[in-house]
């Protein structure tokens, strides 16, 4: 796979030939990616794929006119051609008169974010890994599936004001599913830059304990209750926040819970939602993909709806500060924070449960959408570790419940956050504790 020295020099190779095609200005925006995946089922593993690509896309700006194209022929021929399609774009596109011209270049820190350790976790790795989960599963009479995922990637970003930056990065990414007698499930996962820090026998362990205690669970009838949240769910909350609610260009148009909002108590305030790629545990990139540099952005700070991200073009048109949150072009969402973070509190998760006298603990939760961005209102269903908590001690398994709820009223009823936090998902993923909520509206249970 190329490195960063022959992405950002493809990207300026691409710039070039776009200039020489007619366009004003050029940005052009090389990625390249070496994913592998070893996937297992059954407790068996039963599917080992790895890919490999290299792609580079051009923005030609002609005046206010912007086209855009892209290629994986990353041979000159190529780029030239692919420079001389994004120019001839342009010249046919409609003009954008809010549109500021391309951002000039300034500095940031772009640390390499790659480890050894995933560089070297090959497929025999990724097979003890998925081995050991399935070893924990299979151990207790369960059945396990899931995938552990390696990715190396280079971002490389150019543009004709002289714009040239790049970085690598590597990310782990472990889930394990387990399913045990009785109706009883369990999961876990694992995300991370080093995988290293995978343990993926104690990662098995947790799915299969879960599942164990997950078996013949209860019925519980529908309404609102305490829950404990485990960082799985937190995670679903924060990142539909922060993707719905938190760019810029949501809020201008009015589809925003910050809209007319800015700088008034939304949640409780023990909740600070921020977006940091600056953190030495991110695993994203610290510029976006203009290549300007990401700054950290609180996007509700101690309970105050306080600022979106921007990107060049939203900044200029609303005369607020770029934060360096630009999605590749052409982009219809506008800026979004995709390294989103809930700050920790001060609680063991153990006390969070143990101050509850009756009420649900959620493992996680499964097809989560959007009813109403406005309200950030949450419709889904709870999954793979439910159980009703009595005493301040978890109990019986639940079956799984569905929702309803609109999550900034829900965060306003935050009674406790915990000092440990978990990184969740793919990407940037959101690094989220667990959270103790005093309301939580479910309005039936899945089929």
């Amino acid at each position: 796979m190329i490195d960063c020295t022959r992405g950002r020099a493809l990207a300026t190779e691409a710039v070039a030939f776009a200039l020489a095609s007619g366009a004003e200005q050029a940005e052009a925006l090389a990625s390249a990616s070496d994913h592998a995946l070893t996937r297992f089922a059954g407790n068996r593993i039963h599917q080992n794929v790895s890919s490999e690509d290299t792609e580079v896309s051009v923005r030609a700006v002609i005046g206010t006119r912007i086209g855009v194209a892209s290629t994986n022929r990353v041979d000159p021929q190529g780029l030239e051609e692919c420079s001389a399609a994004a120019a001839e774009a342009a010249r046919l596109a409609p003009e954008d008169p809010a549109f500021p011209g391309l951002p000039a270049p300034r500095n940031g820190q772009h640390p390499d974010r790659v480890s050894a350790s995933t560089l070297a976790f090959d497929a025999d790795r990724r097979a003890e890994a998925a081995g050991a989960m399935v070893a924990a599963s299979a151990a207790t009479g369960a059945i396990a599936a899931g995938g552990v995922a390696r990715d190396h990637s280079v971002v490389a970003v150019a543009n004709s004001l002289g714009t040239d930056v790049a970085m690598a990065r590597t990310t782990v990414r472990a889930t394990v599913l387990s399913t045990g007698a009785a109706g009883g499930t369990g999961w876990a996962s694992f995300s991370g830059c080093d995988a290293a820090g995978l343990d993926a026998g104690t990662l098995g362990a947790l799915a299969a304990d879960t599942a164990c205690r997950s078996a013949d669970p209860m019925e519980l009838d529908a309404g609102a209750y305490t829950v404990v949240l485990a960082p799985e769910a937190v995670a679903d909350i924060a990142q539909f926040i922060a993707w719905y609610g938190c760019s810029i260009k949501s809020v201008e148009e009015g589809r925003s819970f910050m809209s007319g909002k800015l700088g008034q108590r939304v949640t409780s305030p023990l909740i600070t939602l921020v977006d940091d790629a600056l953190r030495p545990s991110a695993c994203g990139l610290t510029f976006d993909f203009e290549g300007q540099p990401k700054t950290r952005v609180a996007l509700i700070d101690a309970g105050v709806a306080a600022s979106p991200v921007t990107d060049s073009y939203w900044a200029a048109r609303t005369r607020r500060p770029n934060t360096g949150h630009a999605l590749p072009a052409p982009n219809s969402q506008g800026p979004l924070p995709l390294d989103v973070a809930l700050e920790a509190g001060d609680a063991e998760a153990s006390a969070l449960i143990a101050s509850v006298k009756r009420g649900i603990y959620v493992t996680r939760f499964h097809y989560v959408n959007i009813e109403d961005p406005t309200r950030v209102t949450l419709t889904g269903m709870t999954r793979n570790g439910t159980f009703l908590i009595e005493n301040g001690e978890l109990t019986r398994p639940v079956k799984d419940l569905r929702f309803t709820q609109p999550a900034l009223e829900a965060l306003d009823t935050t009674l406790g956050v915990s000092a440990y936090r978990q990184l969740v998902g793919e990407e940037g993923g959101a690094l989220v504790p667990y959270l103790l909520l005093e309301r939580f509206m479910f309005t039936g249970r899945t089929a």
